[in-house]
Parts: C-alpha cells; structure tokens; sequence
C-alpha cells in the first residue's frame, strides 16, 4: 500500500529527529572526552594526535564569546565548551508572516583538539514557529546541522591577537517544515580575529555561506562586529567581571536561489495546500510583488528565495555577559533591525549558558 504524504513526512522527521539527537549526542561525547582528563598539565607541541590532557590557555580573564547572529558569529579562541542557545524572534508585521514568533532551542559545541586546532559544531536545535498570517501552518522541527574546524593562525596573547581561518558544512539533516533539508548542504568559510590586550575588547568575524546547489540555496557574505568592556564585579559570587557589549551583524546576499523550497498553507488559501515559496510570496503578498517583498531567512535558515542578489540586511545587539571563575558564562542579548530591508528580522532575544572546560 502507497503511503500518504503525510505518513511519509511522519516518518521523514522521525529519522530527522533521530540521526539529529545521535549527532548530538556524539559530540557531546566529544566534548567530554575532552574534558575528561582534570589533571593540568603542559601540552607537549609538534603531537599528532590531541592531547587531552594538558591545561590550555583558553579565553583571557575577562573577555566572553559573541552571542547574536550565534549559527554564523564564530569568535577566533580554540576552546572545550558546551554552549547551550535559547532564542525568541519576532517576525515583522509587513512580512509574509504577518507578525508572529519563533522559538530555537540549540546546543553548541567546541573542542580544542590541539592549542591552535579546534573542532566546531555550530547549528542544530529544534525550533517552533508560529506565524499570525492565518494562510501559514504552525509548524516545529531540528535545524540542520552545521560542523567544521578552526585553526587560530596568529596567536600572540601579549599583545592581544589571535586570528583565526575558520571551515564548516552545514548538513541538510533538518526538518523540511523549517525549510531545512533541502539541497546538498552550503560551505561556510569564514576568517575571525579578536583584539584587546586590556578589558577592551573587539572581535571581527567574516565569512560566506556557499551553497553546492545554488538554485536550492541562497549564497551570501555575512560580517559580525563585536565589542565589550569588562567591569570588576565584587557583588556577585563566584564572578569577577560584569562585560556589557555591543554587536553589528550584516548579510548581504550575492546570488538567489530559484524559490523551489515549499511550505505548507492551510485550508481556505488561494494555492494548494503545499505551494512553492516563489508561488506562495505572489499570492500571500499579491499581484505586483516586488523584490523587496521577497524574503531570506537571515542566519537561521537558508530559503533559496528568488531575486535576493544584492540585497543586505543588517542588525544590532547589545547585552551584558557574566563569566564565572567555574567556567560557567551566562548572557543575555536584545537584537533589533538597522537596514530598511527586514526579511524575517523584526526583533529578537538570546540567552546563553556556557560551560567551559
């Protein structure tokens, strides 16, 4: 017997879910075997294979990680830490959603496998969304999932420089419902270097987002801004810096997909149930749609969307972070859209708890 579409999408996010949760789980285990060994002692150079056990110099005292823009915004430090990611967006009210919200749960991990090598996971997680546009389903489901190395190239901690090369490839492995899992993945190179010898401190991140099926993916440049300053903080147990930031992030798209991504519509719409996003932004929009109305999905999903070459979208954050001498970080950040172009971006909070090793 045939299975319906609607089994057969059941049982495509049941082994979404699962290779999703594996793969987690994997590098979670990663991360502590890394950790593992406590014992500090010197990492012995010119090794071919990581040694886990040595005590390496991570962040300086003072300086914290970036946290808008988190699936792309990689700081340049070779680092063994878990970094757990909530985030609420809210989508504009002139755009296709019509309003609405959405909610990430993800995971992050990195592993220092030697001072300057480091391996990284960045995006995975499960998401909720929720648009007002009473045409668009209610849909939840994992992201896909993005994995790579970082190799800091220049590392002169006197004077504050480190820089480093960066490589990852998102795997399609995500929900179809979250426009995730669709074409042959994207490449994202990138280069980061952060400066601040002092409690001034300033990181610099660009990179691309390089689909290998340009009509199923979107290509786009993304840079991200960072800069803090670390204040003394007597008043809180088990913390010696309160560090307020700032951060500017942009993306500007090169070259468009082909707006073959589907999305499901409810019942009463003037499309079929599941239309092609390039069909379904003409209808929900109407006649006379103009480029401007079409629409990415920033750094939390790819779309493939048509007519996005030379288009930019850029925002700002500001937050406050608070390192612990236990290797735990928690922060908060508040993200709004500068550039006329919105996109998806109306606003957005992030939390953060990191724990590194």
């Amino acid at each position: 017997m045939r299975a319906t579409r609607g089994q057969a999408s059941r049982r495509e996010r049941a082994s979404t879910r699962g290779a999703a949760w594996l793969l987690g789980l994997v590098l979670t285990g990663l991360v502590w075997l890394g950790a593992g060994a406590a014992a500090a002692v010197e990492c012995a150079g010119g090794e071919l294979l990581p040694d886990f056990n040595c005590d390496r110099e991570v962040r300086p005292e003072g300086h914290v990680a970036p946290m808008s823009m988190p699936y792309l915004f990689e700081d340049p430090y070779i680092t063994t830490e878990l970094n757990l990611v909530g985030i609420y967006h809210n989508f504009p009210s002139d755009s296709v959603f019509q309003g609405g919200e959405a909610g990430v749960i993800a995971l992050q991990a990195r592993l220092a496998l030697t001072d300057r090598l480091g391996f990284i996971a960045t995006k995975d997680g499960y998401t909720i969304l929720r648009p007002d546009n009473g045409f668009l389903e209610n849909e939840e489901g994992f992201m896909d999932v993005t994995i790579g190395f970082k190799y800091a190239a220049i590392d002169d901690r006197e004077k504050g420089l480190i820089v480093s090369p960066s490589l990852r490839y998102e795997i399609p492995l995500g929900s179809d419902d979250m426009f995730q899992g669709r074409g042959d993945g994207v490449f994202i190179p990138a280069v980061s270097a952060s400066w601040g010898p002092n409690d001034v401190h300033f990181i610099a991140d660009l990179g691309a987002q390089i689909p290998i099926d340009g009509d199923q993916d979107s290509t786009s440049l993304f840079y991200n801004f960072h800069l803090d300053k670390a204040f003394e903080a007597d008043c809180i147990p088990g913390a010696r810096f309160v560090v307020p930031f700032i951060e500017l992030n942009g993306m500007s798209w090169v070259d468009s997909g082909d707006g073959s991504a589907t999305v499901d519509l409810r019942d009463g719409n003037p499309v079929a149930n599941r239309a092609p996003l390039k069909a379904a932004q003409d209808v929900l929009f109407g006649a006379g749609i103009t480029s401007h109305r079409r629409f990415e999905g920033a750094d939390i999903a790819n779309l493939g969307s048509s007519n996005m070459a030379g288009e930019t979208l850029i925002t700002m954050a500001w937050g406050v972070r608070v390192p612990f001498d236990n290797g735990i970080s928690t922060g908060f950040s508040y993200e709004r859209v500068l550039s006329q172009r919105q996109d998806i971006f109306e606003q957005r909070a992030t939390w953060m708890v990191s724990y590194t090793f």
